[in-house]
């Protein structure tokens, strides 16, 4: 019995070995084909998307688990295909339970007169691009969430002098779309490196279409730094706002808007930086927006679509005092007045909101004195005629004349 046993317990030695060796087989094998997977991919990114995606920042996101999946075409990557884009290519990696693990999409589009007049009545600057881009280019760039993680995008349009070949009507300007993965855990956490990162390679990728279209412009730069469009002080073109000079609210103010001119649309904020309640209802937040030709028909249909310009909803009743009522809605209550004018690239319409402080603390409304609510007047006709006299203001770079109000808006809650 006791050879029995020995010889058993040799046995069990001798399998245990084997399956040791078996096991540790398969993880060098395991080890070896995701490491050859992985450099299968990052060779993909080198060459996926004409070679215009950041490689460097995207490294991080390649994984050896499966192979990445490349989708692309386009009328610049094949002259010869029939399609409504220049470029469009999504690259993306893992396989999650509802989307990738992590997705990069790239699409360059020429733009027809009706696509172009879409996207001037959805856009507004708001100057967060964060590079100085040149007349004739605009962009933003912007945060989302996704079920694991967050993306950045960033949005470019160009305008092409000579034109764009490849559409059965004639296109002047084309859009460049870009969304890349962030590791941030949503897109609040989203830092401004990545923002940057994907302005960066939307100029890449515009400038490869300026290039290869023979477009007539210059390449847009991108070596200069961010432009400031936040601070204590306003922008040039938002000079005007002079919080002082207007007899608002007697606090620290901080402000943000345009650094560079656009002939089609123009904006300035400005808010007090403290979240106190100053004495006496002042005015703390202005913010003055313009736009022109179709860009002024897009915003105004789509403030008139949601009731708040003028004319679309009644003056707020008043006392037998003149004063009104005016209920907490968790949003600050802004007074809004309108203005038309004919400028360079034709008829625009300016927007002027002023805040004022109304101190509602614990209370569910305020009662505003009829004096006080006609300086709430004043003070919105005091922002629109700084803002037009401005010799570094929009209205001013654009040449507007022939200025007509066109009423107030009360967007608050009655």
């Amino acid at each position: 019995m006791r050879g029995i046993r020995g010889r058993t317990g040799l046995l069990y030695v001798i399998v245990g070995g084997m399956l040791a060796a078996v096991v540790a087989g398969v993880v060098v094998w395991f080890s070896a084909g995701r490491a050859q997977q992985h450099a299968a991919n990052l060779d993909q990114l080198e060459r996926a998307c004409a070679g215009l995606l950041p490689r460097e920042q995207l490294r991080g996101f390649v994984t050896g688990n499966s192979a990445g999946v490349l989708e692309e075409y386009g009328t610049m990557l094949d002259p010869g295909q029939e399609s409504r884009a220049l470029l469009d290519c999504t690259l993306s990696w893992g396989a999650g339970r509802w989307e990738p693990e992590a997705l990069v999409q790239v699409r360059v589009e020429a733009l027809i007169a009706t696509q172009v007049a879409a996207a001037d009545a959805g856009y507004r600057s708001i100057g967060d691009f964060p590079m100085p881009l040149p007349p004739g280019a605009r962009g933003s760039t912007g945060a989302d969430d996704r079920v694991n993680g967050s993306e950045v995008s960033a949005s470019l349009q160009v305008e092409c002098p000579r034109g764009l070949p490849g559409r059965s009507r004639p296109s002047e300007r084309f859009q460049v779309s870009v969304e890349l993965p962030s590791k941030a855990d949503s897109e609040y956490d989203v830092p401004a490196s990545d923002h940057l990162v994907a302005a960066r390679t939307a100029v890449g990728v515009a400038n490869w279409v300026i290039d290869r279209q023979n477009c007539g412009r210059e390449p847009i730069t991108t070596d200069a730094s961010p432009r400031p469009v936040e601070g204590a002080t306003p922008t040039k073109l938002c000079a005007w706002m002079d919080p002082a000079e207007l007899e608002f609210a007697e606090e620290e103010w901080e402000f943000s808007g345009d650094g560079t001119y656009d002939q089609r649309v123009g904006s300035c904020v400005g808010r007090i930086a403290g979240y106190g309640a100053p004495p006496g209802m002042p005015v703390v937040g202005v913010t003055a927006e313009s736009w022109s030709g179709a860009f002024a028909r897009g915003a105004y249909e789509r403030h008139a679509y949601a009731g708040t310009a003028p004319g679309r909803r009644a003056p707020s009743p008043t006392t037998p005092a003149g004063s009104v009522v005016i209920k907490d809605s968790g949003i600050p209550p802004t007074l809004v007045l309108w203005a038309e004018s004919v400028c360079d690239r034709g008829p625009s319409y300016h927007r002027i909101a002023v805040t004022p402080e109304l101190g509602f603390g614990d209370k569910k409304e305020v009662v505003v004195d009829g004096h006080v609510r006609k300086r709430f007047s004043t003070d919105a006709r005091a922002a629109l005629d700084r803002y037009l006299a401005a010799a570094d203001g929009w209205p001013q770079r654009s040449r507007c004349h022939d200025t007509k109000i066109l009423g107030e808006v009360e967007q608050w809650l009655r």
